[in-house]
């Protein structure tokens, strides 16, 4: 029995040890294709074509400029509009408009009987 023991402790370390060594080899393949692959992304990356911001800066406010001068004019149609809205606004309520005219009902002369008030003005100076 203590041979057999002693055979099976054999065969669980010479197990270990391989899975150990394993182990170390899968981990080395590992890093190594890492650093392949990073090494591939950084070369195709330095190959491929710059990337021109400023012309596309350009283009984008070519692009732009005219959509801006589209709602500018839309914007000052707009207030030309609401001007001339208020404008009507001010005839038709202003005086001499439609809504306030400027005649008024005449009015009627003071009763026959009633005294005429006297003119206003200093008072005339009493004679000694």
């Amino acid at each position: 029995i203590e041979q057999v023991l002693e055979e099976l402790r054999n065969q669980n370390n010479d197990q270990r040890d391989l899975l150990n060594a394993l182990s170390e080899t899968r981990r080395a393949d590992t890093s190594r294709q890492h650093e392949e692959l990073v090494s591939t992304i950084r070369a195709t990356a330095n190959e491929q074509v710059p990337y021109n911001v400023q012309g596309y800066l350009d283009e984008f406010s070519k692009a732009l400029a005219s959509e801006v001068r589209m709602l500018l004019g839309e914007v000052g149609k707009l207030c030309k509009d609401e001007l001339g809205y208020l404008m009507m606004m001010k005839s038709k309520y202003g005086p001499g408009g439609e809504f306030v005219s400027d005649w008024q009902p005449p009015m009627p002369p003071p009763p026959p009987d009633a005294p005429m008030p006297p003119p206003e003005g200093p008072p005339p100076p009493d004679e000694p």
